[in-house]
Parts: structure tokens; C-alpha cells; sequence
């Protein structure tokens, strides 16, 4: 397994120096002037000169990404445009915000959608199982900034129960993290349920059931544990999605995470926010997969590294 790992870790870095590469290109190609945007238009000729030098802007374009490169080998991920603040000090204050939500998000989703998942297939075509596959429906259906908006209303508008946005405790946690996690619901819902179907009809759930074990342990212990692999596969990559794309969630509840980080640089054209925030989360990802694959071995023997 070391070697699995390592050989993956290896296939990472031209992976995150592609999407360094892309980045950077894209960001300096796209219209618009960083230094326009961080002093206004009605600035001197003379001080926007002094400034597009002090940024290296007016260096050619190979000499900048290679003067960048040197920087992200270091741990530089250079200074913001706006506040001038190092990049770095911003991702490690914004990304726990982000995990967190992420990981509320993934909790409520886990237990809800399992739950529906099994619920389902244990009672194929009963109440259980229209009301599993109608959360389904309507989880996929709803984007999620009109789950977000419809969450508002009812629970901080109508009801009260809620604050409406902003970071804090529990209570201001919940509504983001329900929206976020809407889809991941219905996914694991739909996937739980095809998977514990093929399961629960497999031989060694009826030999179980011969041998007169429990109905809880065949379903939970036999049936759920050899259906874990597709679960495993969508809880893995929709929390890779969650770190790396819940701007929408947080600019909705004004949660002070790394998406709402990126969109606020990408107004302002603070192009070294943007790089090392997109390279930070890439490189996320990938570990996020990483994580899954060993998860694999974990919950199936049968899967082998090599």
C-alpha cells in the first residue's frame, strides 16, 4: 500500500503543475487590469507605471511563471493584490471555515441518504421506498442556491428557528450544510438503495438468513458492507466537491470559507488569491481521492494495491 501511495503522490505533481500552468495562463490572457482594479482608473500614469513594476507585470510572461513557480516550490504562494497579505495566512484562516461546512454538510448527507438508501431497499415498493426515491428527485432537481433561499425563508424568515446567514455555532452551521448537502442526500439515497438491492440478493445474504441471524445484522453487517464500495465512490468525490466548490453555499450564507475567498478575488482581479487558491484546492482534491482509493481496502478485502 506504501508504494500504491507513493506512486500516486508522484502522479500528483504534473497534475497540479498543469493546473498551475492553466491557471496562470488563463488569468493573464483574460481582459482586464489587476492594477486598474486595485487603485481605480483615475489614478496618475506615473503611479500606475511604479506599481505594474513593483508587481512584475510589465516582466515577460515566461520570467513571471517561472518567478512564480520558484515561489510555490518554497511554500510562497504570493501576496495578495488588495490587502497584501501573503496568500498562504488567507488559505489557512478561510479553509478550516470551508472544512467545517464540508464536513457538516457530508455528516447530514451520509446519515440521511444511507438511511433513506436502506430504509428502501429493505422495503422495495412500500411508503419507505416512494419516500426515498422522492427525495431523490427532488434533491437532484433543486440547484442549490434555490434550496439555499427556500432554507431561508423558512427556517429564518417564517419560522425563526435559524439566523438567515454568517458564521458562528450550531445553529448557524445547519442551514448552510442542509444546502450544500441537498444533492449528496439524494445521490447516496438512489445509490444506497441499487446497491443494497443487488446485496440483500446475493447467496451469502440468504445463507445468513438460513442460519437464522437477525434481519438488523444480515442487513447492516453482510448486505451494507459489500454494497459500501459505490457509496464509498460518491462519498469521496462529492466531499472533494464540497472543499473545492461550495462557493455558492457560502456566498448565499455569507460564510467566511475559501469559496467565498475565490469569488471575492475573482472580482477584484487579485490574480495571486486566485492562483493559489485554485492550486491549494486542486491539490485537495487530489488528495481527497487518494483518501477514497484507501478507503476501498479498508471496507473491501478483496481490493488489492499494486
Amino acid at each position: 500500500m506504501l508504494a500504491f501511495i507513493a506512486r500516486r503522490l508522484l502522479l500528483a505533481i504534473p497534475t497540479l503543475f498543469g493546473v498551475l500552468v492553466v491557471a496562470f495562463l488563463l488569468l493573464y490572457i483574460a481582459p482586464g487590469d489587476p492594477v486598474t482594479a486595485m487603485i481605480g482608473e483615475r489614478a496618475d500614469a506615473e503611479t500606475i507605471a511604479r506599481l505594474r513594476k513593483e508587481l512584475r507585470l510589465d516582466d515577460p510572461v515566461p520570467q513571471r511563471f517561472a518567478h512564480y513557480v520558484g515561489g510555490v516550490v518554497r511554500g510562497d504562494l504570493g501576496r495578495s493584490y488588495i490587502t497584501n497579505r501573503p496568500i498562504r495566512n488567507d488559505i489557512v484562516e478561510r479553509f478550516p471555515k470551508t472544512l467545517q461546512l464540508a464536513g457538516a454538510a457530508m455528516l447530514l448527507a451520509s446519515i440521511i441518504g444511507i438511511s433513506l438508501g436502506v430504509l428502501s431497499a429493505r422495503n422495495p415498493g412500500g411508503w419507505a421506498d416512494r419516500l426515498a426515491l422522492g427525495v431523490a428527485y427532488l434533491g437532484i432537481s433543486f440547484p442549490v442556491y434555490w434550496v439555499g433561499l427556500l432554507l431561508i425563508l423558512l427556517f429564518a424568515v417564517t419560522l425563526h428557528w435559524l439566523p438567515p446567514s454568517g458564521y458562528g455555532g450550531l445553529r448557524y452551521l445547519l442551514l448552510p450544510a442542509l444546502a450544500l448537502g441537498m444533492r449528496s442526500i439524494a445521490f447516496l439515497a438512489r445509490m444506497t438503495r441499487s446497491a443494497m438491492l443487488e446485496s440483500l440478493a446475493a447467496d451469502y445474504v440468504r445463507t445468513a438468513r438460513a442460519k437464522g441471524v437477525r434481519e438488523s445484522v444480515v442487513t447492516m453487517r453482510h448486505a451494507l458492507r459489500n454494497a459500501m464500495i459505490p457509496i464509498i465512490t460518491v462519498l469521496g468525490l462529492d466531499f472533494g466537491a464540497y472543499l473545492t466548490g461550495s462557493i455558492l453555499t457560502e456566498t448565499i450564507f455569507s460564510w467566511p470559507g475559501l469559496g467565498r475567498y475565490v469569488v471575492n478575488a475573482i472580482a477584484r482581479r487579485d490574480l495571486p488569491a486566485i492562483q493559489g487558491s485554485v492550486l491549494f484546492l486542486s491539490a485537495i482534491f487530489v488528495l481527497v481521492n487518494l483518501l477514497t482509493d484507501l478507503a476501498y481496502a479498508k471496507t473491501d478485502p478483496r481490493v488489492a494495491f499494486r
